[in-house]
């Protein structure tokens, strides 16, 4: 299939910070091949994406996706892998314009696939990463894969395996690979879990990193509660390139629920370590995850998880209606909660995050704070701080990371310190 050479891909993906590393890479294993990538689906002729299912609307949001990608390039050739790939690949098939479908540890043999060559299939913790093909401001750099925590709820363990983690040395060989940008995101299926099979650390390896003193500024994705102590946030706060943002999943407020869930946590031993955070880092941005509807989850255990929410030190708060998986243990819990009760107990969180990032930004105006340009949107350009604020401005454009002041809250306009 030679005459494929000089086609023009598009990596489409959904989900997780993990699955766009992973389109990322995806770009420069095409790329090698030499592959022209396409900026849209609708001037590729190969489409590669790769998918998620988390939940059963995720698993529906790819469907939909492949339908319209076909419906508005009728002679598009689509790949598919990721999650859902691993899951329900038959199902798949079904769909218009699919030629192939790859599992999560076949994706990096596709552009070989398509070369005809052999596949020398490698996963995504063993290539160097360069990003040369850039679309989006940040960096992200996956750095581990897989997990072994085997929450009630969540099928990602069966589809991406146990947990597994790139060299230490390759780590820091593709942070200095990416010296050029101005913020890297340290990522994985389960970040803390980096170096586990290998008897390392996490905290010994931002120990590593630290030592090297990168200019990019250096943000990590979720960590879980058990992972923050006093040791790992002292090496933190002594990296000068360090973005204070946390994201530490809570997923209920009700230890009766956490307990079902098999998260191994209480909501005080929670709660204390957000409250350790905040000692370390006061203006950090902290967010959580949280799951409503799980099985048997009562009003009571909604309200609890509600007034924990509204008392809580956190900024912003991620919400998701639970999803049935069959295979995870929590498929079996029964009684099942009503589908409209979940929207109801979704918008009152939804409700209190409107609260808490309000409150979020009011603790930063009329201050200064760092940005950097993030991205574009209708023409006004979007700066994120290293606290996560995502700030606007019309008129500046600078390229630098650059000091600059939050004069209002709607829309988060700032304006720069001279």
């Amino acid at each position: 299939m030679k005459e494929n050479v000089k086609e023009k891909v598009y990596i489409a993906y959904s989900g997780c910070k993990v699955n766009q590393f992973e389109k990322n890479l995806l770009e420069e294993r095409f790329i090698e091949k030499e592959f022209e990538i396409a900026h849209n689906y609708k001037s590729a002729d190969i489409v590669v994406f790769n998918t998620c299912c988390v939940t059963k609307k995720a698993e529906d949001g790819c469907r939909q996706q492949i339908r319209k990608i076909a419906k508005h390039n009728n002679q598009v050739k689509i790949i598919v892998t990721g999650c859902y790939a691993q899951k329900d690949r038959e199902r798949l098939y079904e769909l218009p314009n699919v030629i192939k479908v790859f599992d999560n540890n076949e994706k990096f043999s596709i552009p070989e696939f398509l070369v005809g060559s052999e596949s020398g299939v490698k996963d995504s913790l063993s290539f160097e990463f360069k990003r040369t093909f850039k679309e989006r401001a940040r960096a992200f750099l996956k750095i581990q894969d897989g997990c072994d925590s085997f929450c009630s709820y969540c099928i990602v363990p069966y589809l991406r395996g146990l947990p597994k983690s790139m060299p230490e040395e390759l780590v820091i060989k593709n942070l200095i690979n990416l010296q050029g940008e101005k913020e890297v995101v340290l990522t994985g299926i389960h970040l803390g879990k980096w170096g586990v099979e290998r008897g390392e650390s996490l905290k010994n390896l931002i120990k590593r990193v630290s030592r090297e003193k990168f200019l990019f500024r250096l943000r990590l994705s979720s960590l879980e509660p058990q992972e923050i102590d006093k040791e790992f946030l002292n090496i933190l706060k002594d990296m000068e390139n360090f973005c204070p943002h946390f994201h530490i999943p809570l997923q209920s407020g009700s230890d009766r629920i956490l307990k079902l869930m098999n998260r191994s946590y209480t909501t005080d031993f929670y709660m204390k370590k957000i409250d350790l955070i905040r000692e370390y880092f006061p203006d950090a941005g902290i967010g959580t995850d949280l799951i409503v509807g799980f099985p048997t989850e009562s009003d009571d255990d909604f309200i609890r998880t509600s007034k924990l929410l509204e008392v809580s030190p956190i900024d912003y708060i991620h919400v998701f209606r639970y999803s049935d998986r069959d295979g995870t243990s929590s498929f079996q819990l029964v009684p099942k909660i009503e589908e409209d009760l979940k929207e109801k107990r979704s918008e009152l969180i939804r409700e209190i995050d409107r609260k808490k990032r309000l409150a979020f930004y009011q603790r930063f105006l009329n201050r200064s704070v760092r940005c950097l340009l993030d991205r574009k949107e209708k023409g006004v350009n979007r700066f994120l701080t290293r606290e996560y604020l995502k700030v606007y401005s019309e008129t500046i454009d600078e390229q630098e990371e650059f000091t600059a002041e939050l004069i209002s809250l709607n829309p988060p306009a700032i304006r720069h310190v001279k």
